[in-house]
């Protein structure tokens, strides 16, 4: 048998595809790596971040300055009424609630780490009855049981360090400003449990969920003109959402009217009372 020393055919080592073509598919191969990877940190972030014991989350806020703008007895109203939700709605134990309240006309409310909530004048100020104002403070509450805070800045921060990583910034910052960005950022899923969680919690308190939807019909009216705080921006303040919330009543037997429970006799004036 004869040895033959062949050569290769000419040009077998070059590329017949276009540089750019390569170069293309290669950018976008790794942006979809990237993409899938974020999608799966800032999923498995989220579901972890709610096994974290509530008082590692209350310490992370030990430093939090949320002011103290609230008239006495503004405070201990929206302090009674707020233990009574969650009474109601069976917070587990050691899950403390801390309600600040702001003399701003900013129509809005929100929830935040270690069981802080914050509630703007512009807001109460349009509540007609308690069972309105309650529904508000529950859906808060809600967000505070299911851990959406802790959830949210875990699914952020997941994907602020990737993107760290990717761009080879690697300090602290990463990670306060992941928090600061996804503070308030609820996905529909997390505002439709707390709508639920908190029609339950008004019919525990009144008998019935008279009240509920007229938080969103009185925002309705009054955001007019007006660009709506991250409260509303995750779950659209329409029709389709007082619809879901009057069937969610009707499947689970709460009934949709009652006797409404007044206002304290002082609220408008202590909403209109500055702070020592």
């Amino acid at each position: 048998m004869e040895y033959r020393n062949t050569q290769p055919p000419e040009g077998i080592n070059v590329s017949h595809t276009h540089p750019l073509k390569e170069l293309v598919l290669l950018l976008g191969g790794a942006i979809l790596i990237i993409v899938v990877l974020s999608l799966v940190l800032s999923h498995s972030m989220g579901y972890l971040a709610r096994f974290i014991p509530f008082e590692k989350e209350v310490a992370l806020t030990r430093d939090l300055d949320l002011g103290s703008e609230t008239p006495p007895a503004l405070q201990r109203y929206l302090d009674a009424l707020t233990a009574r939700i969650g009474r109601a709605m069976e917070l587990p134990p050691g899950m403390r609630l801390q309600v600040h309240y702001s003399n701003d006309a900013t129509l809005n409310a929100f929830s935040t780490l270690g069981g802080h909530l914050m509630l703007y004048r512009g807001l109460l100020e349009k509540m007609p009855n308690e069972n309105t104002l309650a529904m508000l403070i529950a859906h808060e509450v809600a967000h505070v049981k299911h851990r959406d805070p802790i959830r949210a800045i875990g699914s952020g921060a997941a994907l602020q360090i990737l993107l760290a990583l990717t761009i080879g910034r690697t300090n602290a910052d990463v990670l306060a400003n992941a928090g600061s960005f996804t503070l308030l950022s609820f996905t529909r899923e997390m505002e439709s449990a707390a709508d639920a969680a908190a029609l339950q919690t008004l019919d525990r308190l009144y008998g019935h969920v008279g009240g509920a939807t007229r938080l969103f019909e009185v925002i309705n009216k009054a955001r007019d003109g007006m660009e709506l705080p991250a409260f509303f921006s995750t779950h659209p303040l329409d029709e389709q959402r007082i619809r879901a919330l009057r069937e969610m009543a009707t499947a689970n037997g709460w009934p949709l009217k009652g006797p409404l429970t007044p206002l304290p006799a002082g609220y408008r004036g202590w909403l209109a009372t500055r702070s020592p």
